[in-house]
């Protein structure tokens, strides 16, 4: 696998949870159309007292096509006043192993 993958896990407050979705879906759908998007999972803490309730993984093909969507049409959605009570952490990351067990039921 090539391409880099962003970690970001959020600080989302107790009972913000659907505001923060609403959120973060907007800013998802723009990203998911700018050139280089491959994917990406977004995944909930199960235990509420979690430092970071929520932790997206994302996938790009390369540094230079994450670099370019994070434009100013971007830069609009995370200035919105309410993004201010979601403290993002982003990291890139780039595969170094991978292992995938097929149980053959084709379920997760």
């Amino acid at each position: 696998m090539t391409g880099i993958v962003l970690i970001n896990s959020f600080e989302v407050p107790k009972g913000r949870e659907d505001q923060f979705l609403e959120l973060w879906k907007q800013v998802n759908a723009y990203m998911q159309k700018k050139p280089g998007y491959l994917g990406h999972k977004l995944h909930r803490a199960i235990t509420p007292d979690a430092p970071f309730r929520f932790v997206n993984v994302a996938r790009w093909s390369s540094l230079a096509h994450y670099q370019a969507a994070h434009d100013a049409g971007f830069r609009e959605f995370v200035a919105q006043p309410a993004w201010s009570a979601f403290q993002p952490h982003p990291v890139l990351y780039e595969t170094v192993n991978q292992a995938q067990v097929d149980t053959g039921s084709g379920q997760c």
